[in-house]
């Protein structure tokens, strides 16, 4: 399967709820280093766009929203890289009967995709690694590298962490430009 390839996986067994649906995922690739077992990425795509609107609880979000029509989503959908989804390739290969390749986004799209995923706060350095690389061996290149947040950034969102007072381990954390510790 192609980097950026749109599919329906028809009866998904693992969805959240525990209810078998078919759901479309957008391929992203896999695992590039010596991982055991080897995972796929994907993204699920959802057509509950109402969470990513005015006042919905999902607006901040990095997502891409797609028409109906569009591309091939029979309903307006979205692509939200904090749902990225990580398969055992093993598993997905045995699913492979019931997986239905529908498009390749344009590679416009899939930079897109790529720069909401360089600036997710969620998903880890090592899977954007990945992820860049996938890109790379798929004729997708000059993108920027993944990085570290710099301390800069990392102490200008730690103000949404828990109080230091409940903190069980003596870790230092940056609020604002006072550091504390907590006492053990």
């Amino acid at each position: 399967m192609r980097l950026g390839t749109v599919f329906l996986w028809k009866d998904f067994p693992k969805q959240q709820d525990g209810k078998v649906k078919d759901r479309y995922f957008l391929y992203l690739g896999k695992s590039c280093f010596t991982d055991n077992p080897i995972m796929v990425f994907l993204i699920t795509a959802t057509s509950r766009v109402y969470y990513y609107e005015e006042d919905g609880n999902r607006t901040q979000h990095n997502y891409i929203k797609f028409k109906s029509g569009q591309y091939c989503f029979p309903k307006d959908s979205i692509i939200d890289v904090g749902s990225i989804d990580f398969l055992e390739e093993k598993y997905f290969l045995n699913h492979k009967e019931n997986i239905e390749e529908k498009t390749v986004l344009p590679e416009s799209i899939l930079k897109k995709i790529y720069n909401l995923i360089i600036s997710s706060r969620v998903i880890s350095l090592k899977v954007k690694n990945d992820i860049h690389n996938n890109y790379n061996l798929n004729g997708i290149s000059g993108l920027k590298n993944p990085r570290r947040r710099s301390w800069k950034t990392f102490s200008t969102e730690i103000t949404s962490y828990p109080s230091p007072k409940n903190l069980i381990n003596p870790i230092y954390f940056i609020f604002s430009s006072k550091t504390y510790q907590k006492k053990t």
